[in-house]
């Protein structure tokens, strides 16, 4: 049905569409990586997934209460017959908990993930404060 709509055939639509999704994604300048924070009683867990970059393209650091993780997918100059990889500046900062410790987190990446361990100081619970309620 869709060559009856279009005259240049299925295979040019689709090319047409590749290479448009081709063109969207080279602009895009930051890449933000898929995460997750766990918590567990003595530390926070944080899981980031940086497929294809290594220890030696990846950074992270503290940035006031923020950790930063930070690295670069480079691309390879070579001929490509099929190209489905995102290139590109990979960047994220995470708010730290209010329990954590700056001293102390530890990182490590293995098969892609990165796992960043942040230790948690030990505050006694807080009970709650009643607000009383004034009527006007």
């Amino acid at each position: 049905m869709l060559e009856k709509l279009w005259p240049f055939g299925r295979n040019r639509v689709r090319k047409a569409f590749e290479e448009a999704l081709e063109k969207a994604f080279k602009d895009v300048e930051v890449l933000e990586p898929l995460s997750e924070l766990s918590e567990h009683e003595d530390h926070y867990l944080l899981r980031v997934e940086v497929p294809g970059l290594g220890p030696e393209n990846l950074e992270v650091r503290l940035e006031g209460d923020q950790l930063v993780i930070e690295g670069e997918k480079r691309e390879e100059k070579r001929t490509k017959h099929l190209s489905e990889i995102i290139y590109g500046r990979v960047y994220r900062a995470y708010l730290l908990p209010k329990d954590a410790k700056k001293e102390g987190i530890t990182a490590r990446l293995a098969k892609g993930v990165l796992e960043v361990k942040i230790p948690r100081e030990k505050h006694p619970p807080e009970p709650p404060v009643r607000i009383p309620v004034e009527e006007a």
